[in-house]
């Protein structure tokens, strides 16, 4: 037989937020009546948590005598903090035992003391009393919960903010675009049929002004409006794969390469982003290169000169490091005459490093000390210029720490 409610008018109580679950337990009477057994309902679902009803038709070993006891038990990973009840309704639905709401914090389920997953009421109701509210022979519980939890996980959701993807989608779209570059591969030249003459392969790559001039100056001048030249500004390039050159106006539209495309063509990436000022990819790609090369003897000195030519201050600290902790391999087997005055710094630096073991110079105050990832994270800390070498951001720290004292000091002469 089933059961339909019809509501005329509004309840004295509001109702909202809470919800009843109906838990029928048959053949009451011949269940055992021994203190601390009981029987247990399947799983039933509330605010997303699975929860579980035990009867114990004989009492805990706590509860007075003739009385039956009854526990909620959370069955879900996750705590949960729930106002509860429960009540009986004899054979006509009439409701005759009310037990007090409580409000409990449910632990997740296996917990261990001072929470728990399940809660009791040792002294439910009589037994006495509950024989005679059988329904059918069965004993019929309301579990009525409320959820109290300030966790808004379950049923929230923000949205991101749409800005990144938005730009992003923008990349080589030629409809909105203002800007197009003609990328010259001077390095596939193709034979053309019955002459002796090459021809050059030129890529057409489409992008936006407004973007392109925030990354880098040398793109923001490259990308200027031509006095007559209408609203479309066409710029050739002849010195970097266009590839490569794709690769740098998607990291400018916010892109993320791939590790594969970094690994695969890391200098090729660093050469291109030093010479048109991409500084953050610039970086990236050194990082890269730096991980995945093994510095040797036999390559250590192109690296450092190739460092040196392109401010990669990482990879010359990493070669640094490799000359420290190999120098008595190296003296006699590699010349150095090559290598700039300037570098004795450099060098001392990673001796420095060398006799504090251990130590990244982060919790150092002495600049010279520092690693190349530390007085970068610091430069980007201030909003100041991360490319650059050692002697350069040193500088560039030791001046705006300057600067902020002086402002330090009069502001403290203000308050004076």
């Amino acid at each position: 037989m089933s059961t339909s409610r019809v509501e005329v008018g509004t309840p004295s109580v509001s109702l909202s937020g809470w919800t009843t679950t109906e838990v029928c337990f048959h053949g009451f009477a011949n269940l055992s009546t021994t203190r601390g057994e009981y029987i247990e309902s399947p799983t039933f679902s509330c605010f997303g948590h699975q929860w579980l009803l035990r009867l114990f038709a004989g009492g805990l070993p706590q509860s007075d005598e003739g009385y039956i006891a009854v526990a909620l038990t959370n069955k879900t990973n996750k705590s949960f903090k729930v106002e509860y009840g429960y009540s009986t309704k004899d054979a006509d639905g009439k409701g005759v035992i009310h037990v007090p709401l409580y409000t409990k914090d449910f632990a997740e389920v296996g917990a261990q003391a001072p929470r728990y997953n399940s809660r009791c009421n040792a002294n439910f109701a009589n037994r006495t009393t509950i024989m005679e509210l059988l329904v059918d022979g069965s004993l019929v519980i309301d579990v009525r919960m409320k959820s109290m939890s300030t966790d808004k996980s379950i049923t929230q959701f923000i949205p991101t903010n749409p800005l990144c993807k938005n730009v992003l989608q923008k990349f080589m779209d030629e409809e909105s675009a203002d800007v197009v570059f003609e990328v010259v591969d001077n390095g596939s030249l193709q034979s053309e049929e019955h002459t002796n003459k090459k021809s050059k392969t030129t890529t057409t790559l489409y992008a936006h002004r407004f973007i392109l001039q925030d990354i880098s100056t040398m793109l923001a001048e490259l990308c200027k409006p031509v006095e007559g030249g209408g609203d479309i500004t066409t710029v050739s390039i002849t010195d970097v794969k266009p590839n490569i050159f794709k690769h740098m106006i998607y990291y400018a539209y916010g892109g993320k390469l791939s590790d594969e495309d970094l690994k695969a063509n890391a200098k090729d990436i660093i050469n291109a982003c030093d010479k048109y000022g991409v500084v953050h990819l610039k970086l990236e790609a050194e990082a890269c290169y730096v991980k995945s090369t093994e510095i040797t003897t036999g390559n250590m000195m192109d690296n450092l000169l190739y460092a040196d030519s392109k401010n990669l201050a990482l990879l010359k600290e990493t070669v640094m490091d490799y000359i420290v902790e190999n120098r008595g391999d190296i003296m006699g087997q590699v010349s150095f005459s090559n290598v700039p005055g300037d570098m004795i710094t450099d060098v001392l630096a990673a001796v420095s490093r060398g006799q504090e073991a251990g130590d990244s110079g982060a919790n150092s105050k002495d600049y010279n000390k520092m690693r190349v990832g530390t007085l970068r994270k610091m430069l980007d800390d201030k909003g100041l210029e991360v490319d650059g070498s050692r002697e350069a951001m040193i500088a560039l720290l030791k001046e705006h720490n300057t600067s902020d004292d002086d402002e330090e000091e009069d502001n403290d002469n203000n308050d004076d």
